[in-house]
C-alpha cells in the first residue's frame, strides 16, 4: 500500500528520497558519539545537530503521511509540522551554540580592530 502511494506520486518519492538522506546525515552524527564518545569534542554540538536533523526528517514524514491522506485525524497538520520544525530550528541553534560559545565574547562593549600595515583601499583610489 505505502508503495503504491509512493510510486502514484513523484512528490512523495523525492520527500521519501529526502527523509531517507535525512536519517542517514543524522546517523553519520550520532555514530561518532556512540562510537567514540570519549574522544569527540562538542558532544553536545553535534546531539543537538542531529536532534535537529531527526526533528526535522519527523516534520517530513508526517507531512509525507498527510499528503498520502494516511494520517486523516491531523485536521492541524499546518501547526503540527509547524511545532516539529520550530523544535529542529531550536534544537539546530543551541547545537551551532555548543559548538561556538568558547568563541562568543560577551563582555567587551567594542569590537576588536586588527592594526595592518596594508596601505591603499577605498580611501586611496583616487591618489594616481
Amino acid at each position: 500500500m505505502v508503495v503504491d502511494v509512493l510510486l502514484g506520486n513523484p512528490r512523495a518519492v523525492v520527500s521519501s528520497i529526502q527523509i531517507a538522506a535525512l536519517l542517514t546525515a543524522t546517523a553519520l552524527l550520532l555514530y561518532p558519539v556512540v562510537a567514540y564518545a570519549e574522544n569527540v569534542a562538542y558532544i553536545e554540538g553535534l546531539v543537538g545537530l542531529a536532534l535537529a536533523l531527526l526533528l526535522l526528517t519527523l516534520s517530513n514524514f508526517v507531512g509525507l503521511l498527510i499528503d498520502a491522506g494516511l494520517v486523516p485525524s491531523l485536521d492541524r497538520s499546518v501547526f503540527v509540522r509547524t511545532s516539529i520544525n520550530l523544535g529542529a530550528s531550536l534544537c539546530g541553534t543551541a547545537g551551532i551554540y555548543y559548538f561556538a560559545r568558547q568563541f562568543i565574547d560577551t563582555a567587551g562593549d567594542e569590537f576588536p580592530t586588527a592594526e595592518t600595515e596594508h596601505t591603499g583601499g577605498f580611501e586611496d583610489a583616487d591618489d594616481d
